[in-house]
């Protein structure tokens, strides 16, 4: 009655969100379309109800043994997610570009062109002129014995 007691399940996708998808034309690399599963959560979008969905392979979730029921389960695995938006409720499915999270390569370390600071002899210790006390970095002041 209502779907109140009904208990949340990952679902085949609707005609309106699969034809949305084809349009937008960014499929997901999947071998087989219409094994994609979809999960929803009721919610507010410019203070107007509308309906969030998250799609997915249920096999590549399989692979990880993660058991994806509710439209929550994605919060820790947000990898997992192909496509998501959301529905208005005259039906217009309005799509989220996919976020690709690119891991970002170590910087590689170099050395400094030290010919380009001639004036830095007196910060970096073991060259010239620099001093391994800290003490000697300071300069008596003119007109003090030392």
């Amino acid at each position: 009655m209502f779907g109140l007691f009904r208990r949340p399940a990952p679902r085949p996708l609707t005609d309106a969100i699969r034809v949305a998808m084809d349009k937008d034309g960014l499929t997901p690399p999947v071998s087989d379309p219409s094994q994609l599963r979809m999960v929803e959560s009721r919610g507010r979008y410019s203070d107007r109800k509308v309906t969030y969905f998250r799609v997915f392979d249920p096999t590549s979730a399989a692979q990880r043994s993660m058991n994806i029921q509710r439209y929550q389960d994605f919060d820790v695995f947000p990898g997992l997610v192909l496509r998501s938006g959301h529905v208005e409720n005259d039906g217009v499915v309005i799509l989220v570009k996919p976020v690709i999270v690119l891991t970002p390569a170590a910087p590689s370390r170099t050395n400094a062109d030290r010919t380009q600071h001639s004036d830095d002899a007196h910060i970096v210790r073991g060259e010239t002129g620099a001093s391994a006390n800290p003490a000697d970095a300071v300069s008596p002041v003119a007109g003090q014995a030392t």
